[in-house]
């Protein structure tokens, strides 16, 4: 099959494509910066704000991923129009492209769980209202309803993963308020203090790099099932804050031999109210669509990724 992906540079995206190319597919990643052509990739460069769709060439594509995007909280709080350009004009162009194509491929693209906004409800699933509580997640909000509505109109068909709290070794272009495991592992690691905001009670959902990438691709796989509908993705497991710093903190040390301490501290006054939740997510919906089930626990996946050949 022949797939694109936006995105392609970043944690998610180069994961996706390295699991689609050992499976035989052939793709298209776009990116805005050069890339050389490899064996089964071919590289357009193309930056989905400033470039006009247009200018791409017609592909023939039985599936995209789009994951490209702003990712920070708080880089969107500071500047909001260029947060909703990239997050929200960009897919539109994207879909623009696929809708003028003479086949037009399924669509999955990538949300979050925290477009629910705060909420006491444990665990989060589709049934939850949104009530979106920062300016992020009212853009991949936005992302999602514009898709959905291009689905409605029958342009394109397409689906929607929101996704939880993803780790796995953090990629060079990841925002820096992003991958908070790997930065607690970097830092344990060179023995640096850590730090943890308040008493680090709120839990998380952790879900392992390779069981996000599972869920793609057969998010694809099943479009019947899953077109016109978002799902939560997530483990199913919470863990609190100062446990899930603790493990990390205890394998960096069994790796490295260097102990880090930690320190809790009151959170500073720029948190956003998102950071203040606890959340586990039920993918009870996704994996009936699909079959799809997380292989990794959370220790499972901090092993894979800090222990294993190919994390050093």
């Amino acid at each position: 099959m022949r797939f694109l992906v936006t995105g392609a540079s970043g944690f998610i995206g180069s994961a996706l494509c390295a699991r689609l190319l050992a499976e035989g597919h052939s793709l298209i990643c776009l990116s805005r910066s050069v890339h050389e052509d490899t064996p089964g990739v071919n590289w357009i460069r193309h930056d989905l704000v400033s470039d006009h769709w247009k200018q791409l060439p017609r592909f023939d594509i039985d599936a995209a991923f789009h994951l490209a995007g702003q990712t920070s909280t708080y880089r969107a709080r500071q500047d909001p129009m260029e947060d909703a350009s990239m997050n929200v004009l960009g897919l539109l162009g994207l879909m623009e492209y696929f809708k003028s194509l003479p086949r037009q491929p399924f669509v999955v693209i990538a949300g979050t769980v925290t477009e629910v906004g705060m909420t006491d409800q444990i665990p989060i699933n589709e049934a939850m209202a949104d009530h979106p509580v920062t300016f992020y997640d009212i853009s991949k909000l936005s992302a999602e309803m514009y898709l959905m509505q291009y689905v409605r109109e029958g342009w394109l068909r397409g689906c929607s993963l929101r996704l939880a709290n993803v780790f796995g070794r953090r990629t060079q272009g990841q925002q820096a308020d992003r991958g908070i495991l790997d930065r607690v592992f970097s830092q344990a690691a060179a023995g640096a203090n850590i730090t943890i905001y308040g008493d680090g009670s709120y839990l998380r959902d952790y879900l392992f790099i390779d069981d996000v990438v599972s869920a793609l691709i057969q998010a694809a796989e099943n479009a019947e099932r899953t077109n016109a509908r978002n799902f939560c993705i997530g483990s199913g497991r919470g863990i609190s804050l100062k446990d899930a710093f603790s493990k990390v903190m205890s394998l960096a040390a069994e790796v490295t031999g260097v102990r880090a301490s930690h320190q809790y501290v009151a959170p500073p006054a720029d948190l956003s109210e998102i950071e203040r939740r606890n959340a586990i997510v039920d993918s009870t919906a996704f994996r009936q669509a699909t079959g799809w089930v997380p292989q990794y626990d959370f220790d499972a996946g901090l092993n894979a990724a800090y222990r294993s050949p190919s994390s050093k």
